[in-house]
């Protein structure tokens, strides 16, 4: 399983690059496009949506993604600093109200999660393809960025987790595990100003901070997936990657973090 699980996520890395640096515009919002239908339909599963209820919800999430061109003015920093403050009341939501199976929830709680996909995904979507344009190594770094924290949260709570971080929601999550991805965040950010700034002390500190705002808010966004598959009572959001589960169990630390890794970009005066 590891093993299939490296393979997977190296392939995926290698692809990612390739798309980043030197596929043009159009070939990267494609990938966004079908990014976006198969995350849908993974939301629909997790919503419990019948199977044409899904595919409803996954067209009109990657057709809003070509439109978004045409709004060329949106305003991307209040965007980005409301996304931080959304994402933060939605994890005061989800460790204090329980995660109740869909099946014995209300009726309208299923087209409300349903719903929920859209603020959840699309302006990270949004922001992706800004960062593609505009400065790809930032997309780059980010991307790194939260994977170092993936990594680090997995080493971590693997080999030294006890105590559970929110045992309702996601049991295998551990403090441990929180403390080893922050820090492998934390020194992604720290490395990626060093290599872009050089090593000038508050820059690294700002970067070492930017690192540990990315990383908390992937954790987040990591969270409210796990909190959907408990409502759902599902494992994983897919079988699409092997080793690792659906998209949205890769891409559900990216939803969350890179709004904040842009947001801190802005806070700190690098972005424009």
């Amino acid at each position: 399983m590891l093993r299939q699980r490296l393979i997977t996520a190296a392939l995926l890395f290698l692809l990612v690059l390739m798309l980043i640096f030197w596929a043009p515009f159009w070939v990267f919002l494609s990938f966004l496009v079908l990014l976006a239908f198969l995350s849908g339909l993974e939301w629909g599963r997790l919503s419990l949506l019948s199977a044409s209820a899904s595919v409803v919800l996954a067209t009109l999430l990657a057709a809003l993604l070509p439109l978004s061109l045409f709004l060329n003015d949106l305003p991307w920093r209040s965007m980005a600093y409301s996304l931080v403050l959304a994402w933060s009341l939605f994890l005061l939501f989800i460790v204090r109200v329980s995660p109740t199976r869909l099946e014995t929830a209300a009726f309208w709680q299923r087209p409300l999660t349903a719903v929920l996909l859209f603020p959840a995904f699309l302006p990270a979507y949004l922001l992706v393809l800004q960062l593609q344009s505009k400065a790809p190594m930032f997309l780059l770094w980010v991307i790194v960025m939260i994977s170092a924290g993936d990594i680090g949260a997995m080493t971590l709570g693997k080999l030294w987790g006890r105590r559970r971080l929110v045992a309702q929601i996601s049991p295998g999550k551990t403090w441990e595990g929180l403390y080893g991805g922050l820090l492998g965040s934390a020194i992604v950010g720290t490395l990626g100003v060093w290599i872009w700034r050089g090593s000038v002390p508050l820059g690294l500190l700002s970067g070492a901070l930017l690192g540990l705002l990315t990383g908390a808010f992937a954790v987040v966004g990591d969270l409210a997936e796990s909190y959907l598959k408990r409502r759902a009572d599902c494992k994983d959001s897919g079988q699409l990657l092997p080793g690792h589960g659906g998209l949205l169990d890769r891409l559900d630390s990216m939803s969350a973090g890179i709004p904040a890794f842009v947001a801190g970009l802005y806070y700190l005066g690098w972005w424009k």
